[in-house]
């Protein structure tokens, strides 16, 4: 009798126990497989693709939707919202193929009647995969998440990594003073754009160009399994949902990419691939498709790329511009001249003039340069632009024959380095360069300027502060670390609107520093 008492007093204890934790992931739910984030209590980190994904789009408001592999991760839904006058959803899925994509989307339909619009990325890398291919290497799928099965929640409900390190962490986290609720915005989630270099430097890592190998053609075999996956990952979900507009676009590699086909004898070869998928998607009305090799300007600069297939944010920018005024779309009356023309390109291109290219020494400049395509703005000469007002301090105003041309910068700061820090002393004390405001719109990205150790000690320090007097980013560089050549420099501007404050200081940044101490800015233009 006494050991069926315990036995009962066990089972209940562990019953009670279960319960509660169970209670608690459902409650916080952090990949949102039963609810809406209760994003007014806790903070919800999006951080996990293959969990959260399909709690998103199953239980997130929303009626557009940006997806696809890593190629997709660096767009940003405030760009889509504002470009299409929609409210979207990324869930991109690194390394995904073509069926793992399209089984998501078709999820989403399934989930919300309200989406009416999905770009989607069309990877060149995948062109020959099975139908039913899954990647092995990415570990287990939490298929019981994707399901309706109440049982096989368990996973999820007493999975010690979701009790410890998450719902025990985010309620924690929620009783700390200060704390602020949310979730991380989709222009952060999974965005790796600031993770990596940018350049020949970075991209070209092991470059090299081969005698031609001969080239091979597209097979029967090989249009078949290319037939079959196409018509069942992307054209079966838009045949059943006529109502939905799917934006795809080929995923545009670099000229790396081009090169590597080409030593192998496969840049024909992937050429016919991409003809025939065109001439599948195309009679499909409500898909339209996009390819941007022809903006050969952008694929042969290394400058816009990590690697041999990843471009940076500012190229998902355009992309989504691109797609919404309908330029570089596919139809029928183009594709056999653009296959034509982008043929012709690959195979004549000279592979060896890649390693001759200038690697930017800042990456966001690249973004610059191509900003006024993107936003229509020119860029603006912060000196010798009526709109702007500037402060200065122990620097004087460079002339050349009336045009303002720079900022001779003297001296050092009076800053104790052990007790404050550089950009508050910078604005509440003081500076020495220059200073000055702007209203920054979204169409506003980039502050871009050149710069020049003279003498001494001068040293860069540039720092940008919001409506609020925070931070929000700078730039400096220590006497030590330069030379005395011109070298250019990009400041990524935070994104949305709001007054800031920039001052740039080209004193030493201490009062350890020389009073001959000489920097000079040159070239100051907001892109």
């Amino acid at each position: 009798m006494k050991a069926k008492k315990w036995l009962k007093y066990w089972v209940l204890t562990v019953s009670i126990l279960l319960g509660s934790i169970s209670y608690s992931v459902v409650s916080i739910d952090p990949f949102f497989h039963y609810h809406k984030p209760r994003v007014n209590e806790y903070y919800y980190p999006l951080n996990n693709q293959r969990s959260q994904n399909d709690g998103i789009i199953k239980n997130f408001d929303y009626n557009a939707m940006i997806t696809g592999t890593s190629m997709t991760e660096n767009f940003k839904t405030s760009e889509m919202d504002n470009i299409f006058g929609c409210s979207s959803i990324k869930v991109s899925f690194s390394g995904a193929s073509y069926k793992e994509i399209n089984d998501n989307v078709e999820r989403a339909l399934n989930a919300n009647k309200n989406l009416k619009i999905i770009v989607r990325g069309i990877d060149g890398t995948a062109f020959f995969s099975d139908s039913n291919y899954m990647r092995s290497d990415l570990g287990e799928y939490p298929e019981y998440l994707y399901d309706d099965n109440l049982l096989n929640d368990v996973n999820y409900l007493w999975n010690r990594d979701v009790i410890f390190g998450r719902v025990y962490n985010m309620y924690n986290d929620s009783k700390e003073e200060g704390f602020v609720p949310g979730i991380t915005s989709f222009d952060e989630y999974s965005n790796w754009q600031k993770s990596f270099d940018y350049g020949i430097e970075a991209a070209g890592h092991g470059f090299e160009v081969n005698p031609k190998a001969e080239e091979s053609h597209l097979s029967q075999e090989e249009k078949e399994i290319i037939k079959e996956n196409i018509e069942k990952n992307l054209i079966s979900v838009p045949d059943k949902y006529l109502d939905v507009d799917f934006y795809y676009f080929y995923t545009p590699y670099s000229i790396l990419f081009w090169n590597d086909l080409n030593n192998n004898g496969l840049l024909v070869k992937q050429i016919e691939a991409e003809k025939y998928i065109t001439e599948l998607l195309l009679p499909h009305k409500n898909i339209h498709l996009f390819s941007f090799n022809s903006r050969t300007d952008i694929i042969t600069d290394l400058n816009n790329y990590r690697d041999a297939l990843h471009y940076a944010e500012w190229v998902n920018s355009l992309i989504l511009k691109w797609m919404h005024e309908g330029k570089y779309q596919l139809t029928r009356e183009s594709c056999e001249e653009y296959f034509r023309n982008e043929k012709e390109f690959f195979t004549n291109f000279d592979y060896y003039t890649i390693e001759n290219q200038t690697d930017y020494e800042d990456d966001y400049y690249a973004g610059a340069l191509l900003n006024q395509e993107l936003t229509g703005i020119k860029p603006v000469d912060v000196l010798n632009d009526d709109r702007f007002t500037y402060e200065l301090s122990d620097s004087l105003i460079i002339d050349n024959e009336g045009i303002k041309t720079g900022v001779d910068c003297f001296g050092t700061l009076g800053r104790n380095p052990m007790d404050e820090d550089l950009s508050t002393y910078l604005k509440d004390s003081k500076y020495i360069g220059l200073k000055f405001n702007i209203n920054k719109d979204r169409y506003t990205r980039y502050l871009c300027f050149k710069g020049q150790k003279i003498k001494d000690h001068g040293s860069l320090a540039v720092c940008v502060y919001n409506s609020e007097g925070d931070c929000v980013d700078s730039k400096a560089i220590e006497y030590y670390d330069m030379d005395s050549d011109v070298h250019t420099y990009t400041i990524k501007l935070p994104d949305g609107s709001d007054t800031l404050t920039i001052i740039m200081n080209g004193g030493y940044i201490d009062n350890t520093g020389s009073i001959d101490s000489n920097y000079q800015f040159s070239d100051i233009f907001l892109y």
